[in-house]
């Protein structure tokens, strides 16, 4: 991780200490413009609000407001679908003429159905193209300022594009008020005031005037003289904000304000200079050294931008001092700003696998092919999967090892071969290479990164080399080793190298083994360290503790990959390869085995891994032996790379095979992985490619387990075949198990419901774990799209066992079908049975409810009944007349209700409780239930104007569900969730064919969940239903005609914040985000119902019954759904 901490020092002149008009975040300003009830409530809450911050708006100024809507139009181009435009608000005579005097032919070109765009018109699909960029925010500041009178107005416009209209989201409206208000200038505004004429005009007028001029000017200016025993006013003084106190490097630009308690009286100018180990330009960006607050404004910005780049970079500090001579500064003059080089959050690893037909053609290149020269089946480079990795890619770049470095320790290395062409190779050394044969060096550096359009190509084609040669002593490799750490950031160091013995005159018989080296150490009475250094090989001896820290500090970078040599008569790997066996820090201070990999030369014989055993696999060199636990095997016989340059200047490719072969491979892996997860330290890329490596083909000996900041797997080793054969593509994919699943994670603590945003950071392993398999949100329909269009692009980071981030849309765990579960059903069997009965709906009894199942009432139908798979009596009572709808409060708890009647000075109350998990009826399906208790009141009132009036109030909690939202995992409700809902119910017959009636349920819910996941809570949420009924009888003898318009309960108001988490850093520390959605969906469902019925003396009836919808579901759509059903019977 890289903490990048940015001290701004505000170095001034001078300190006091003043108030500031400045808001520094929307919830300041929040309470200033929030829920006003009109013009008058807005001025009012304006000139608190202000007065709280000790600027006073006087009632002169305030009146200088103007109460006028519409004008955005103006200022900027809003570029709305069909050339719509925010209208002007309308007088008061024009309404009342529309009212008196209404246009019914426009009226009905409006209203009418085929004037809907349908799937035939041309604007059908038509987008919103409505945006607003930095130039359109700089339009409105700069109208603001200038014209401080139309405060109102904006306000209202920009309420109207993001609460009326599906144009501009929650954010994008509270910071565009947040920058239209904190430009607004009152000292401004009161400029606009007219001043008071007196009575006598002349001279005494002219000097009215001037004093007024005089009086604004002093104002505006902080400064002014005095006389006639006046106070000064006091003077404007400076401080500083800062838009955020922590950045990624891919973040938008943090913002360094410095803001005036008022208007100066001329330019205050600001200079800013940089100093601190970050470089300005390489890091980061300053948008200028110099700001300017210009007369009668009150603020000025400059910005600072991080520098996204793919190194992972040590703790740098910016210190930005500025300066001025013109004010005095109040308030903390220094800020801390921490960047977080979050690179895999920056430079996404969500690579995207190619398809088969991509896979096909890299196996298909010639320069793939030619790297396989054995008569086996299976191509090397495909036993661990590199075709499938090669086929991945991001925004355009491909998984081939780009911005990696891997470090080479060989004998010597052509670096103008072409295998190199296009690359950059670092020579530490260049000793002699051969013209007329293969050069060792030469052929590693390929295998690990030749480019694709040579010969052959390597594992990370992308990779650039750093190479020195082993023919150094101790000292001289170790200090190639620090500057390959720290020079050049390499990932890997490859050392294709050893040391052997048992010479019998033309060749050495066998390595010298870990096993050797233990028993020279007993035989000597040493330890494995003294034994090293009284040998008397060149690396060892008195280099021995120089050289074995250099390797201990590699680590902290990158992965040291040792071929493990081939002798396969030898019992026991090469101790080079085995020194974390002593190197562990217990039996030694210094602990190598944090990212050390070993790697042994065999052939694959088989024609696939799957069902492969130890029989298909050849052991050409020493086995794993003391090295098992960080070794590994691959193909690595018969390996075609890069050989030489002749003398003519020719690049020459050659064959040849060995653990030398093998251990390039390897390093080229870890490039590949520590592309696609920068944030793993060497040791994470280390286990990940060990704990994910194909060991099904033979049985382990043990077990190592891997644990990273918490997160553990474990996997099976062999003495003779280490972890087996790697296997890239798993590595890339989650490495999970059942007891570690690929999970998401939550903490932080509570942050609340509803209201703004912020952030924080937690450590890996105290975050509470879920499953992705179990995370979902199931948005029910009062919440219609709102939350799939909150969370629209929005990500957050999975981990598996291994501490691996994988980015996941969080999209794809959202579920919107409940929106058809709102659609008004018609059915042919219910309209034919309507019409056989004529009527539409059997009504209860006055003393009968639906689902009473005991009851101990008196003549009068007064007294306790006990309701059973059916909503509580009062719940009943206040259910509108069709019921269309599932709806929180009215439908879903059907569990067992007590409930009691109470006659009340000639009213009706009922009180009514029940739970739904309580039902005999639907024990056996008790996990489908949702947890539910309901208590309500309901008072019918006895009056003379309606045929029934009566109020409902009510309480209803949620355990597992949020107005009937259900989620889990991530996103899993854990808390009571409560509502406060009120009801309305009315019917009034109008004569005595026809009849009226209303009904209202609106609800006031709140979550807070607290359950350290995805969801925080909520603000208070309002929620709303209706409907309206109209029947009217005998309108043409025997018949009904019945209307109604309703709409299915919607969320009017509120939000819901969530919390996400980012990638963790090298250290296991997990960046977290709170982001709040409105919960308001885009559309408003309304339902309009019509149904007629005739009877005609003949014994014939016929029925008519249509639905017509617009926006299903609270979703906005630009043409309706209707449904229509015509019916007849004949009865003989």
């Amino acid at each position: 991780m890289r903490i990048a901490i940015i001290s701004i020092i505000l170095l001034l002149s001078k300190f006091s200490f003043a108030n500031s008009a400045t808001f520094k975040n929307y919830s300041d300003l929040d309470k200033c413009i929030k829920n006003y009830s009109s013009f008058v409530d807005y001025k009012s809450k304006l000139k608190k609000c202000f007065s709280d911050q000790g600027i006073n708006i006087d009632d002169e100024t305030l009146k200088v407001i103007e109460n006028k809507t519409g004008i955005i139009n103006d200022i900027v181009d809003l570029n709305l679908p069909n050339k719509e435009i925010v209208k002007k608000k309308k007088s008061f005579k024009e309404i009342f003429n529309e009212i008196v005097n209404p246009d019914l032919e426009k009226i009905a070109q409006e209203e009418s159905i085929f004037n809907k765009p349908t799937v035939f018109s041309n604007n059908y699909n038509e987008g919103k193209n409505f945006t607003l960029n930095d130039k359109d925010f700089s339009k409105l500041n700069k109208h603001i300022k200038s014209n401080p009178k139309d405060i109102y107005a904006l306000t209202e416009d920009i309420n109207y594009l993001a609460e009326w209209t599906d144009y501009m989201s929650e954010f994008k409206r509270q910071e565009l008020l947040l920058n239209v208000y904190n430009t607004f200038n009152p000292i401004i505004l009161s400029t606009f005031v007219t001043p008071k004429t007196p009575i006598n005009a002349g001279i005494l007028g002219s000097q009215a005037g001037v004093l007024a001029v005089v009086g604004a000017a002093a104002l505006a200016g902080g400064g002014g003289g005095g006389g006639g025993g006046s106070s000064s006013p006091s003077p404007a003084t400076l401080s500083f904000s800062v838009s955020s106190s922590s950045i990624g490097e891919c973040d938008s630009a943090i913002t360094i304000t410095g803001s005036l308690t008022k208007a100066h009286s001329s330019n205050v100018s600001i200079s800013y200079s940089t100093a601190g180990t970050a470089t300005s330009g390489t890091d980061y960006n300053l948008s200028a050294t110099s700001s300017t607050i210009v007369s009668g404004s009150t603020s000025a910005s400059i910005t600072l931008t991080p520098v996204n780049d793919t190194t992972s970079e040590t703790s740098e500090t910016v210190i930005l001092t500025a300066s001025t001579s013109d004010v005095s500064t109040t308030g903390n003059t220094q800020t801390t700003i921490t960047i977080y080089d979050y690179v895999l959050k920056c430079n996404t690893t969500a690579y995207t696998e190619g398809s088969v037909s991509d896979q096909n053609t890299i196996k298909n290149r010639s320069s793939w092919t030619t790297v396989d020269q054995s008569s086996n089946n299976v191509h090397p480079y495909e036993l661990f999967n590199l075709h499938k990795v090669h086929s991945f890619s991001s925004s355009g770049t491909s998984l081939l090892g780009d911005g990696q470095t891997v470090y080479v320790v060989d004998d010597a290395m052509h670096n103008n071969h072409a295998s190199f062409s296009g690359k950059t190779v670092t020579m530490l050394d260049s000793p002699a290479v051969s013209n007329n044969s293969v050069q060792h060096g030469t052929h590693v550096a390929s295998i690990i990164s030749g480019v694709v359009g040579g010969t052959t190509h390597g594992v990370a084609p992308d990779v650039d080399i750093v190479f020195s040669t082993f023919n150094d002593n101790g000292t001289s490799m170790a200090s190639d080793y620090d500057t390959a750490r720290t020079t050049h950031s390499a990932i890997a160091a490859n050392n294709s190298w050893g040391y052997s013995d048992g010479w019998n005159g033309s060749s050495y018989t066998s390595a010298s083994t870990w096993s050797e080296l233990e028993t020279d150490a007993s035989n000597n009475g040493r330890n494995i360290r003294e034994q090293l250094e009284n040998s008397f090989t060149s690396h060892f001896g008195t280099h021995t503790s120089t050289l074995i820290n250099a390797w201990d500090n590699f680590q902290n970078n990158g992965v040291i990959v040792w071929a493990s040599s081939n002798y396969s008569a030898d019992s026991d790997v090469s101790f080079l390869a085995a020194l974390p066996a002593y190197f562990n820090g217990t039996d030694d201070a210094v602990d190598l085995s944090d990212a050390w990999l070993s790697v042994m030369y065999a052939e694959f014989t088989g024609t696939s891994l799957s069902g492969a055993s130890t029989s298909d696999f050849n052991r050409l060199g020493n086995p794993c032996g003391a090295a098992k636990e960080w070794c590994l095997v691959v193909d690595d016989k018969d390996i075609a790379a890069a050989g030489y340059v002749d003398s003519n200047g020719s690049s020459i490719y050659n064959s040849i095979g060995g653990s030398s072969m093998g251990a390039p491979q390897v390093s080229g892996m870890i490039a590949l992985l520590a592309q696609a997860f920068p944030n793993h330290t060497p040791a994470q890329l280390t286990d990940r490619l060990l704990a994910s490596a194909n060991n099904a083909w033979f049985t382990p000996s043990g077990n190592t387990t891997f644990t990273i900041h918490g997160a553990s797997i474990k996997h099976g080793y062999n003495d003779t075949w280490g972890h087996g054969v790697p296997d890239l593509y798993s590595a890339l994919s989650p490495v999970t198990t059942s007891l570690n699943p690929l999970s998401f994670g939550g903490g932080g603590g509570s942050g609340g419901g509803g209201g703004g945003s912020g952030g924080g950071q937690i450590p890996f392993s105290k975050l509470k774990k879920y499953p992705v398999s179990v995370t979902s949100f199931s948005s029910s329909s009062s919440m219609g799209n709102a939350i799939s269009r909150g969370l629209e692009n929005k990500f957050t980071y999975a981990y598996d066992a291994l501490h691996g981030g994988f980015k996941l849309n969080l999209s794809d765990f959202i579920n919107t079908e409940n929106k058809q579960s709102q659609k008004i059903q018609i059915s042919i069997n219910e309209e034919l049975e309507n019409l056989r009965k004529n009527k539409f709906k059997n009504k209860l009894s006055q003393n009968v409810y639906e689902g009473e199942f005991i009851n101990i009432k008196n003549n009068y139908g007064y007294g306790t009944i006990i309701t059973l798979d059916a909503p509580n009596l009062a719940i009943q009572n206040s259910q509108p007349k069709n019921n269309f709808y599932i709806n929180p409060f009215m439908t879903e708890n059907n569990g067992i209700g007590l409930n009691q009647k109470i006659y009340l000075s000639g009213n009706d109350l009922l009180i009514s409780y029940n739970n739904s998990i309580n039902n005999p009826l639907t024990n056996i399906n008790k996990d489908l239930i949702l947890p539910i208790e309901t208590m309500a009141l309901s008072f019918n009132i006895n009056n003379k104007n309606f045929n029934k009036l009566s109020l409902t109030a009510g309480m209803m909690k949620e355990k597992e569900s949020f107005l009937l939202s259900k989620s889990s995992g991530a996103f899993g409700f854990k808390n009571n969730n409560l509502t406060n809902f009120y009801g309305i119910n009315l019917s009034k017959d109008i004569n005595n064919n026809s009849s009226i009636s209303f009904n209202n349920i609106t609800g006031i819910s709140k979550l807070n969940n607290n359950n350290d996941n995805f969801v925080i809570g909520s603000s208070d949420v309002l929620s709303s239903s209706f409907e309206i009924d109209y029947e009217l009888k005998n309108i043409f003898g025997k018949d009904k005609f019945k209307l109604s318009l309703s709409q299915p309960n919607r969320i009017e108001s509120g939000d819901m914040k969530f919390r996400f988490i980012g990638l963790s850093d090298k250290n296991g520390i997990i960046p977290y985000q709170d982001h709040t959605i409105n919960l308001s969906p885009s559309g408003r469902q309304k339902d309009i119902t019509i149904n007629y019925v005739k009877e005609f003396e003949n014994s014939i009836k016929v029925g008519f019954k249509t639905v017509v919808t617009d926006d299903l579901g609270h979703i906005k759509q630009d043409k309706y759904n209707s449904d229509f059903v015509l019916t007849g019977s004949l009865k003989f």
